[in-house]
């Protein structure tokens, strides 16, 4: 062999014998790390790997087989859609699935685009953010109205009560049509809660009262300013404003998701209570192309556009938001930070949530990231129940995970609920050994009625007296709350038990003299007594 030879072995050799030193070393110094990190991950989170496509895919599919969701999906990277599918049922009478244009309902996702009207009016000059409701509704009270501006209403610190508190709200005012002035006399004029300016408390109201001041300027519905300026350049053609008369092609009817069976979503005008702060409804795809939008300056400039993203930090928030000391909502958008549990790492974020009867929807942008993350969701939670809810909050919050390459957690199995259990106690024992159970171990609801749901199976199923008794039982549990003493005296009445039905009706009177469910049902029973005698 000659020299020449000899060296490029020995130095092909030498070569070879770093390169393994240096892989040794690297697994010495880093696989130990590695496997740390492996460690530290805790149980139910996994890693996203390099198919974040397939990672997306089953996390949906499982929170879908959970059945606390049925809707559609959309998530976007770096400016491209790289995942969307739909779930469950548009109509569960004709058994027809949702598609990824199906059209749903936005809830309070549409504040957004009623801030985004009222800054492009703010831009041309018709408004100010300083000017007062009264400047443009001549009827409200003056009192209040001198006080209050577009800025509070926009930025939810007007003071004025949310007319979704009112007990009335779900059963009578949510269901009637009203003028939109009459409405706003009636239920967006009460006294305010606190001074305007001074707190970010969460309200309805507020954008009713906004919604009926783009009309005034622009002397054009609601309806007519969000569809021309905004769905018609934008290319939104599956979007729109939610009258209950129109007929929507490939609309998804909405559901309540009870302990024993789904039912149709109670009915709601949406042109009188929701309004311009919840009455719109559109498509995953569609809200793609307003994400997109918003990155430009198609719709506003960026001075306005940028104080639509800005937090309004100067005031506090109401203990029900949070309590946080700085509130976290700009102009129709919360716009906050949110840090992965596992990881820490920081992810700003620009959201909305959606709740209405029958549909539930989570819309996120990750503009630091250039994603987009929305869940639109066409079931609802019985009242006092959030289990949907919630379902649809951590799949957002696990999607944004995963897109953003994060370890994320699947959804956990559905667990029986305290109806189911106490159902199976009524039929095995009988209901008094489920009341025991439930004073010992139950989980009361903060409205009242937590047996309500239970109470209408077993009357369904036949077991009448067993459900009027834990009707009852509300009732002696939450003595304050009328209304359940009321529905109590109206069920015994309907169901043939005329004589407790008068019994509580007469003690509903003692309460409440002019009620006239309990007057009705007193004359009612009377009545029925006198033809049982």
């Amino acid at each position: 062999m000659e020299r020449r030879d000899k060296v490029t072995v020995f130095q092909q050799m030498t070569t070879r014998r770093i390169a393994i030193s240096v892989l040794v070393l690297a697994g010495c110094l880093f696989g130990p790390y590695a496997k740390a990190q492996e460690k530290q991950l805790p149980r139910g989170y996994r890693e996203v790997g390099e198919d974040k496509v397939a990672a997306l895919r089953e996390l949906c599919r499982a929170t879908a087989d959970t059945g606390l969701f049925s809707g559609s999906v959309l998530v976007a990277d770096q400016g491209q859609v790289i995942y969307q599918e739909a779930f469950g049922l548009a109509n569960r009478e004709w058994n027809i699935p949702n598609t990824t244009d199906t059209k749903f309902r936005l809830a309070s996702v549409s504040k957004q685009f009623c801030t985004m009207v009222v800054m492009q009016l703010v831009e041309e000059g018709k408004v100010k953010l300083d000017d007062k409701i009264t400047d443009h509704l001549a009827y409200y009270r003056k009192d209040t109205g001198d006080k209050i501006t577009i800025h509070h209403l926009m930025a939810h610190q007007s003071g004025i009560k949310d007319f979704t508190a009112n007990f009335e709200f779900r059963g009578r005012i949510s269901r009637l049509p009203a003028d939109k002035d009459e409405f706003i006399k009636e239920h967006c004029s009460g006294e305010l809660q606190h001074e305007p300016g001074t707190i970010y408390s969460y309200c309805n109201a507020g954008y009713c009262i906004l919604g009926r001041i783009i009309e005034k300027v622009t002397r054009k519905t609601f309806e007519r300013n969000v569809q021309e300026r905004i769905f018609e350049p934008v290319g939104m053609k599956n979007s729109g404003y939610d009258r209950n008369r129109y007929v929507l092609e490939k609309r998804a009817g909405g559901y309540t998701r009870g302990p024993f069976e789904y039912s149709n979503a109670d009915y709601m005008d949406m042109d009188s209570s929701p309004g311009a702060a919840g009455s719109l409804y559109s498509t995953v795809e569609d809200m793609f192309l307003w994400d997109r939008a918003l990155y430009t300056y198609q719709l506003l400039d960026e001075k306005h556009r940028k104080l639509m993203f800005t937090p309004n930090r100067d005031v506090p928030e109401v203990k029900a938001a949070g309590g946080r000391r700085q509130s976290r909502y700009g102009y129709g958008w919360q716009i906050y930070t949110r840090t992965h549990p596992v990881t820490k790492r920081r992810t700003e974020m620009i959201n909305h949530g959606g709740a209405i009867n029958g549909f539930r929807a989570m819309e996120n942008r990750l503009v630091k990231d250039d994603a987009f993350v929305i869940v639109l969701c066409n079931q609802g939670d019985s009242p006092g129940r959030s289990e949907v809810w919630q379902s649809v909050v951590n799949l957002s919050a696990e999607l944004i995970h995963v897109v953003t390459g994060q370890p994320f957690r699947m959804p956990g199995k559905t667990r029986i609920t305290q109806e189911q259990r106490m159902y199976e106690m009524v039929k095995t024992a009988g209901v008094e050994v489920a009341i025991d159970w439930f004073k010992t171990k139950g989980k009361k609801a903060a409205w009242g009625g937590a047996n309500q749901a239970l109470a209408k199976q077993l009357i369904k199923d036949g077991r009448i007296d067993d459900g009027i008794r834990l009707m009852e039982f509300d009732v002696e549990q939450t003595p304050g709350k009328v209304w359940l003493l009321r529905k109590t005296a109206q069920t015994c009445l309907s169901n043939g038990r005329p004589e407790k039905a008068l019994a509580l009706a007469q003690k509903g009177l003692q309460l409440r003299p002019d009620d006239e469910g309990f007057q009705t049902v007193n004359e009612e029973a009377q009545q029925e007594l006198k033809k049982q005698n």
